[in-house]
């Protein structure tokens, strides 16, 4: 086909691509797509016509959004500069690179895509590293400065609170991850049995390689970039035809005008160049978005994700620190209470109290033996883990440890 011709005209071609990464010359765009491949294992011929190194680039409209989005903000991906150390980057980096992200897929993504990728469970985490952790760093450095510089601070103590604390958080972190794998784990099997059969039926049987991605992609602790790589590689699993020259076909002809007209829209009758009246691509694009590309979306998923944003958004716009507290005169300490909030509290607790020993007399009717071997394993696995990641992670205990030293320096008599 002709050089700089698209196979269909809901597609980008290099310049339209360009204009979308906001990239002014080809040769940073092909530094730019060649430091993406490397970053996220695409392959670089996957964007050409015919998937041929010396074709022309092609991008599907199905992903070029997200993969511009990418494109776009790897400038300001925290590793990108020439003179970057992994051991140097801050964590502030880090977090400005996520709202960079975060407010791209708000305000500029077409609206199916930023659906999409709210379903992601590491898109809300994305949005709370971007809002914590400046607060984060803010308040263990003033951890720091209290257990080292206070006149009486006990740092003793307070090591021994901290490693208790820790020893339970740390058991609780792996205790939500597992629970929540066996949960999924219950959930697949469970729709493997009672409905596999149907659903290979309607839709055949599932590629092993789609699966993976889709699994990975529901995993919450991807960064956000990485997970939107992930995306789309999976629809790249469904649009690997459309790079041949001689199978595109065009979304709407001028056979849809008078259904279009219907809905008082038009599409102008295009010539043999492939190209269009200004305006007529996004039209179409965002018709080809809501019609087919919309597949990718759960709307329950997307709900239930936009009402959990929502939620989230409200505390944090009401969440203060103590030291904000204390200058609004909001703060109290649990003497400073009245008398009837003291009540209101304890009467709150009797009630919580009262259901949970309704609860255990429950329990205590039934048979639970499944559910205490459930949790032997659960506890097992653990002290497996816990073994295996302090044997694996020797690099991360040194740097912790160096780490730790120089908080520790301030007790040492230093030579002035």
């Amino acid at each position: 086909m002709p050089r700089g011709k698209k196979i269909r005209r809901i597609d980008y071609n290099l310049k339209e691509m360009m204009d979308l990464c906001k990239i002014s010359t080809r040769p940073t765009f092909n530094k730019q797509i060649e430091k993406l491949c490397k970053l996220y294992g695409f392959k670089k011929e996957s964007f050409k016509i015919d998937n041929s190194e010396t074709g022309d680039y092609y991008f599907p409209a199905d992903f070029a959004e997200p993969l511009a989005l990418l494109l776009r903000n790897y400038v300001n991906y925290p590793l990108n500069r020439s003179n970057a150390v992994q051991e140097n980057i801050k964590a502030t980096q880090i977090k400005e690179y996520n709202k960079i992200i975060c407010d791209e897929i708000d305000n500029d993504l077409n609206d199916v895509f930023r659906k999409i990728i709210y379903t992601l469970p590491c898109h809300l985490q994305a949005v709370k590293i971007s809002d914590l952790t400046s607060d984060l760093v803010e308040r263990l450095t003033l951890f720091i400065v209290n257990i080292t510089k206070l006149d009486h601070q006990e740092i003793g103590e307070v090591l021994n609170w901290l490693c208790r604390a820790l020893d339970e958080a740390n058991y609780n972190l792996f205790r939500g991850s597992y629970f929540k794998n066996k949960i999924i784990e219950s959930n697949m099997a469970f729709c493997d049995e009672g409905y596999k059969k149907q659903r290979e039926a309607i839709y055949g049987i599932k590629d092993n390689e789609i699966e993976e991605l889709e699994n990975e992609m529901m995993k919450s602790n991807n960064s956000i970039d990485y997970a939107v790589a992930i995306l789309i590689k999976r629809i790249m699993q469904d649009t690997q035809s459309l790079n041949s020259a001689d199978k595109g076909s065009e979304f709407l002809t001028s056979d849809d005008n008078d259904i279009l007209k219907m809905m008082g829209l038009e599409i102008s009758v295009k010539d043999d160049k492939n190209t269009c009246k200004d305006g007529d691509n996004f039209l179409e694009r965002d018709l080809y978005y809501r019609s087919v590309v919309k597949q990718y979306l759960s709307l329950g998923k997307y709900k239930l994700a936009q009402s959990v944003i929502e939620n989230y958004s409200e505390k944090v716009k009401k969440r203060k620190s103590i030291v904000e507290k204390i200058k609004d005169g909001t703060f109290q300490e649990s003497c400073e209470l009245s008398i009837s909030t003291k009540r209101k509290v304890l009467e709150q607790n009797i009630k919580n109290m009262q259901h949970e020993l309704e609860k255990l007399n429950e329990e205590c009717s039934e048979g639970h033996d499944s559910e205490e071997d459930f949790l032997c394993q659960m506890k097992n696995e653990y002290v497996k883990y816990y073994d295996t990641v302090l044997k694996d992670s020797t690099k991360l205990k040194d740097e912790v440890d160096r780490f730790v030293g120089q908080i520790f320096i301030n007790t040492l008599n230093t030579i002035k």
